[in-house]
């Protein structure tokens, strides 16, 4: 038996219980009937209002991530940005620490050259 024929028959037996009439019964399941659809038009219609009164909402609420990730990008970027002035004196680092380690790195071929040349053998026979 389903929820809804199980809900009939003790309506039913409910109203034979209290000794109303056929026609009573009748009476009584359309003003329910009525009650219903009126109640059922009326939630219908503040959830129309609902929806037509949250509209902006959801649209203000669907355009936030965007907005803010625009905001957080822009002010990455205004932190991170660089002058024209900063420029120059970055590429004035960099040409020096070039510099530099040209520097050592001859520095180091210099002494691999001097290392080698004293391990160099003489070609001559020592008894």
């Amino acid at each position: 038996m389903h929820p809804r024929e199980a809900f009939k028959i003790g309506f039913l037996a409910r109203c034979v219980e209290i000794g109303l009439t056929p026609e009573a019964t009748n009476k009584l399941v359309k003003s329910a009937g009525d009650c219903f659809n009126k109640q059922a038009w009326s939630i219908a219609g503040e959830f129309g209002d609902l929806a037509k009164a949250s509209v902006p909402a959801v649209l203000a609420a669907a355009a936030a991530p965007v907005a803010l990730g625009g905001g957080a990008a822009y002010f990455a970027n205004q932190a991170t940005d660089t002058d024209a002035t900063d420029i120059a004196e970055i590429k004035k680092r960099e040409l020096v620490e070039t510099y530099r380690r040209m520097s050592y790195q001859l520095q180091r071929q210099r002494k691999l050259q001097n290392y080698k040349a004293d391990r160099k053998r003489t070609g001559q026979v020592f008894l």
